[in-house]
């Protein structure tokens, strides 16, 4: 279920924001730079939909939907419905989409609310819980985490933070920068602040610096519906809407202004560079012939890195080859590791008694190593991103795309489960009858033997040895069937591991080529820029060169106009990162 809580609050910067872009959007049509004008409105698109995502997780029965509830305000059912308030059903988030399509049993929805808490804008992402082998949950929340502004990882104060919870914590952590801790029903134990002391040092030894929060829904619903304020305030609630509108709504606010700061700098500077050439070969007509020169060679420089060989695309290309060959290696040693547990297991107990129990445990194995791949993938293409945009551009600053390796949550779907055993535990009977069969042959053996001394065909002896060899036949098979259930077991892991890294290593490369042509085509875009700029001030220092002097009064004064209101475009866009 997914809680959009809509306001107008952030409405003044968003203005600042698309102004700006629309002034310089103006800059670009008049210069005929169709090509800056279309990144100026893909920053304006990103602008005008201000909306935060924050996603709600945890373990089942932790109090996630009560949390959800208290600080959108007003309970929200299951089917997004609420009387009295205005239901707002949208598909227009593609991220949403592929997932409600994923196979993993996720519906989301978005409802629209205005809520008297939090309203700035916010999604709140309340995902199911994630308990035993569930985890396609997991893998899901990991994904929608990679593109979260924020996660709550919400923990009841009845127990303290799991060695999984730690892990899954630091997995996200690795994912989003902000993720917060809140504890949940602290009106139900009174010990909850041991409890909170207990998981703030597991945090600390796993080196998370992960802010805790106390909360309690039922106080908080309780204070809502009595209009106590005090009572609202020893539920945490309001405390935990503070931080998130004085570090995530800030910290994203502040990070978008940044963002649309560099875009129009980087056009602002592009536009500038070809007015400042003109300008050049205006004001020292003797020397335009020399800036043209200076110009062509630019081009020259520019073309080159547009080109294949250039450093960058090596880099990209090398680097995106060492990272399939890191996953998929991490991945490889994860399976082995999850495969020497199975058969280490296997070989503990008969298979046979709890097949399905070893299927559950295994799959949630798998899924963990399949987790930890997905989280590696990420991190390794964001550093291949930095990599490449150092080797771009060591002057200045180029913005990085906007990554993401999605719908991880589905990628076990498609493989095989687990084979059932088809070395069934024998029955009583099936026992008995080959131990009669191995008695029988210890009874005629040493009875016949024992005739020949003048002894009866049954006989003390021939009895003993018909029992003795009846019981070890009843062993040995007991013991053999084990042994051939174990050796089946083995096979139906090593098969289902086998089918696991066959298809994640191909999900992983498709993902990963993904990020390549992502990266790829970002920074030849950025090139194809700037090559158009250097021709286009290569164009205007030629015409300038060659203008009549009457004209160069008029247009130095239009040149220095327009470099002025630029300037101050810029000016207004490093306020505004401020």
């Amino acid at each position: 279920m997914t809680v959009t809580i809509e306001s107008t609050a952030r409405t003044a910067p968003t203005s600042a924001m698309t102004g700006l872009l629309d002034e310089m959007a103006n800059f670009t049509d008049v210069a005929n730079r169709p090509d800056l004008g279309d990144r100026l409105a893909r920053a304006w698109a990103r602008v005008s939909d201000p909306i935060l995502r924050i996603v709600v997780t945890g373990q089942s029965g932790q109090g996630m939907s009560a949390l959800v509830d208290a600080i959108a305000g007003v309970p929200v059912t299951a089917d997004g419905s609420q009387r009295g308030l205005p239901v707002m059903v949208t598909t227009s988030d593609t991220a949403y989409s592929r997932q409600s399509s994923s196979g993993s049993g996720m519906s989301r929805m978005e409802v629209g609310i205005t809520p008297p808490l939090l309203a700035q804008g916010v999604v709140l992402i309340d995902t199911p819980g994630i308990y035993g082998a569930d985890t396609a949950a997991a893998a899901t929340v990991l994904e929608l985490a990679a593109g979260a502004d924020a996660v709550l990882f919400v923990s009841d104060a009845s127990q303290e933070y799991t060695a999984p919870e730690i892990e899954f914590l630091a997995q996200l952590r690795q994912l989003c920068p902000t993720v917060l801790g809140v504890g949940t029903k602290i009106d139900l134990y009174a010990r909850w602040t041991d409890i909170q002391d207990a998981n703030r040092a597991h945090l600390d030894n796993a080196g998370l610096g992960i802010p805790l929060l106390p909360v309690s829904a039922l106080l908080a619903r309780t204070a809502h519906a009595e209009g106590d304020r005090e009572l609202a305030v020893e539920s945490g609630v309001p405390q935990l809407v503070d931080f998130v509108r004085g570090h995530v709504i800030a910290g994203a606010d502040a990070r978008q202004r940044g963002a649309i700061a560099d875009e129009v700098f980087a056009a602002a500077d592009q536009l500038m560079m070809t007015h400042q050439a003109e300008l050049r070969a205006l004001c020292d007509p003797a020397n335009g012939g020399e800036l043209v020169a200076e110009l062509q060679r630019a081009v020259a420089a520019s073309k080159r890195l547009r080109a294949q060989s250039a450093r960058w695309q090596l880099v990209l290309g090398d680097g995106i080859v060492e990272v399939m060959a890191e996953v998929e290696h991490d991945l490889r040693h994860r399976l082995r590791q999850v495969v020497r547990e199975a058969e280490a297991d296997i070989m503990k107990l008969d298979p046979a008694k709890r097949w399905e129990q070893f299927e559950l445990w295994l799959r949630e194995k798998i899924a963990r190593s399949v987790q930890a791949s997905f989280v590696l993938a990420n991190t390794r293409a964001g550093e291949l991103a930095d990599r490449v945009a150092q080797v771009f551009a060591a002057d200045g600053v180029i913005m990085l795309p906007r990554l993401g390796i999605d719908e991880v949550g589905d990628a076990l779907d498609s493989v095989a489960s687990l084979e059932a055993l088809e070395t069934r535990k024998a029955n009583l009977i099936q026992r008995l009858i080959n131990a009669l069969r191995g008695s029988y042959g210890g009874l005629l053996m040493v009875g016949v033997l024992t005739s020949v001394g003048g002894l009866a065909l049954l006989n003390p002896w021939s009895i003993g040895a018909g029992v003795l060899l009846g019981g070890y036949t009843f062993y040995e098979d007991r013991k053999a069937r084990l042994a051939a259930r174990q050796a089946e077991a083995k096979t139906a892991v090593a098969r289902l591991l086998d089918d696991v890294l066959f298809q994640m290593g191909d999900e992983s490369r498709l993902r990963l080529r993904e990020v390549h042509r992502t990266v790829r085509d970002h920074f030849a875009a950025i090139a194809e820029e700037m090559d158009e700029s250097i021709e286009a001030a290569l164009g205007a220092a030629q015409q300038a060169h060659h203008a009549h002097t009457a004209q160069r009064e008029t247009r130095l004064a239009q040149l220095q106009a327009t470099l002025a209101r630029l300037g101050q475009l810029k000016a207004r866009a490093s306020a505004l990162a401020s």
